[in-house]
Order: C-alpha cells, then structure tokens, then sequence
C-alpha cells in the first residue's frame, strides 16, 4: 500500500500507519485524511493484522486540522469563499455558509465514529505535539501511549471553533477538565494528560516507539474475534450513555462557531497575512498578563 501523505508498514500482526507530512507537522489535511481511512479500509480485511499502531513522522504527532490557505480541512471557512446565487427566484438564491459547513463536518464525524468503531484495536503512539485535531485523531483510538515532553491541547479555543468530536474529551476526563481546555486554549503535558485520562502510558521519548510496538505486539495475541467483542461491548457501553449523539452535536455548536466575528477576523488574517501572522495575532494576548507564565512554559 502506498500513499500520499500516509506510511504503511505491515510487521506480523501489527500494522503501523505513520502520519507522513513531517514538513506541516503532520497537520490534518483532507489528503492525509483521505489516505488513513484508505488504509484502515484497506487492513480491515482478514485477521493476519489484529492491531493498529498510528504515529506521526518527524518532530510532532500532529498539530490538528490543516488551516493554510491552499490545502484547509474547511475550505469555505478557511478561505471565506462563497457561492452566489443563481438567480432571483427562491429556490436559485443558494444555500448558507452554515449549511455547507455543518454538512462537512457531520461528514467528519461519520468517518471518525467510523475509526472508532473499526473492528481491530487501534493505539495512538503520540509525541511534540497533540493539538486540536489530534485530540480526534487520538480521541477515535482506543488507548494512547505519549513521549515524555508531549504537549495536549486545544490552541484553536481561542476565539475559534472546537474539535468536531471533542476528542471525545467529555467521556475521556470529565466536564470540568474539559471546559478548562476549552475556556483557555492551554496546552497540558503528557503527564497531566494521564492524570486526567486522554492518555494511558507515558514513557522516555526515546522508549516510545519501541514501547508502544510491545504492547501492540501483546495485544495481538489475542484472537481478532475476541479483540473486536472486547473493543465493542465496551463502546456499547459508551454509546448506550449518549456519546453518539453528542458528537454529532459537535456539527451543530462548530458550525455555528465558525461564524463568529474572532473567526471571520483569523481567516481574513490567514488569507492575507499567512497562517503563521494569524497565530501570532490569536496567541499574542496570552504573552503577557496571567497566561504569559503557562504559554512560555509550554512553548517549543
């Protein structure tokens, strides 16, 4: 299997898919996201592969969605493009920004509940950065292990929209914690992050690769008929509490997000000045003041 943006590489039992755009920090493109489900889809058949290992090429796992002008998850929202209408009458005056962004994103969570419900165990093998996007990537795998020095979080609340699932956050580390993420856009490191449940192991950054194969490698042992009832009696469990419906819910609050007059002024920002001036632009409030000490902290 050869892909684009994506490394397959195929070890007994254990398929490793290696997030493969190093130079954007893997940042989630529709390309990259194109080819991912392409190889799950592809490694879902038979059982000679029983597990999933996914990790990121180069210096960070991955950043979150893609947000550059050229290659954006949303490209409406990113580049404020529009449609005009068709004429006069009622039915050709088209249809809303809102409309074609909710629809997108529901599209997304089908694909991500999908990764979630793949029938073999999936492991997130996660280090630099896990951010926004990621928090989805990571949320739609089953357990994550973390270098030492990984930093979680969710950059994008400030002033922008969410992760479309949440990172399914709510389930994985409660309201509080997740709000918190939400209300200040700080970033945790990875040994927070397993305090608060986002993450299952933290290791030496130079152990994680080897580490996280082993488990892998012990967990395909077991047969793929007892993993897959094992990995779907406990999502039953999950679903059965709401959590379903309420990442569909992301669609609807995300959508409505990207309207807001700090996300319309960040893409103006991107479009003109570029994706880097746009940050600088978001983050630099938090320089000074009581989130100056915690973002100098967490800065790389």
């Amino acid at each position: 299997m050869t892909y684009e943006n994506l490394l397959v590489d195929v070890d007994g039992p254990v398929a490793t898919l290696t997030l493969n755009r190093p130079e954007q920090l893997n940042a989630l493109s529709n390309g990259l996201l194109d080819d991912l489900y392409a190889a799950l889809r592809e490694l879902n058949r038979g059982d000679d592969v029983r597990v999933i290992r996914v990790r990121g090429a180069g210096r960070a796992f991955c950043p979150g969605y893609d947000l550059s002008p050229t290659t954006a998850t949303y490209p409406d929202v990113a580049r404020g493009t529009s449609r005009g209408p068709r004429g006069d009458a009622v039915a050709d005056l088209g249809e809303s920004s809102i409309s074609r962004d909710r629809e997108s994103l529901r599209e997304m969570i089908d694909r991500w509940l999908w990764m979630w419900n793949y029938r073999k165990p999936i492991i997130a093998q996660t280090h630099g950065f896990c951010l926004s996007g990621g928090l989805d990537l990571i949320g739609a795998c089953d357990i994550v292990f973390a270098a030492e020095g990984t930093r979680f979080g969710h950059p994008a609340a400030r002033g922008m929209g969410i992760p479309v699932t949440l990172g399914m956050m709510p389930m994985k580390i409660g309201a509080a914690a997740t709000k918190e993420l939400l209300f200040t856009g700080d970033m945790i490191d990875a040994e927070t992050a397993q305090q608060l449940g986002l993450v299952a192991h933290v290791v030496p950054a130079d152990e994680l690769d080897e580490r996280t194969l082993a488990f892998c490698q012990r967990v395909a042992m077991n047969s793929l008929d007892i993993l897959t009832v094992h990995k779907h009696v406990t999502n039953r469990w999950m679903e059965l509490m709401g959590v379903r419906i309420a990442a569909f819910e992301g669609a609807e609050y995300d959508s409505i997000a990207h309207l807001a007059p700090s996300m319309r002024e960040f893409n103006r920002r991107v479009n003109e000045d570029g994706l880097r001036a746009a940050l600088g632009w978001r983050d630099e409030p938090y320089s000074t003041g009581p989130a100056a000490d915690h973002d100098a902290r967490n800065k790389h």
